[in-house]
């Protein structure tokens, strides 16, 4: 339990340090481009994000909300879980005209 708080109150301070202009995954929206800036919460949950292209730098196009949430990420489209999304910190990209 405690070590459920402990990655909680991590992920709380790392949304509240973050600027304006980022958001995470989960509330992100439909048909944005976004740039992972950070994966927050348990490293075990990260690692698998991370293994299916999810990971800092990475350029994301949201699909659609919903649980899972559709995203496209390195020409794959997959779907994440609403709550690990919550731990992919973004900002959202200009859109190409």
């Amino acid at each position: 339990m405690l070590k459920f708080l402990a990655a909680r109150m991590a992920r709380q301070r790392a949304l509240h340090d973050h600027k304006l202009t980022c958001t995470s995954l989960c509330c992100a929206r439909p048909g944005a481009r976004v740039c992972v800036t950070e994966i927050c919460g348990c490293e075990q949950e990260a690692a698998k994000l991370r293994d299916l292209g999810v990971r800092e730098g990475a350029v994301i196009s949201l699909m659609g909300h919903g649980d899972p949430i559709l995203v496209r990420v390195d020409g794959a489209r997959i779907g994440i879980s609403e709550c690990a999304a919550e731990n992919v910190l973004c900002e959202y990209l200009p859109d190409a005209k």
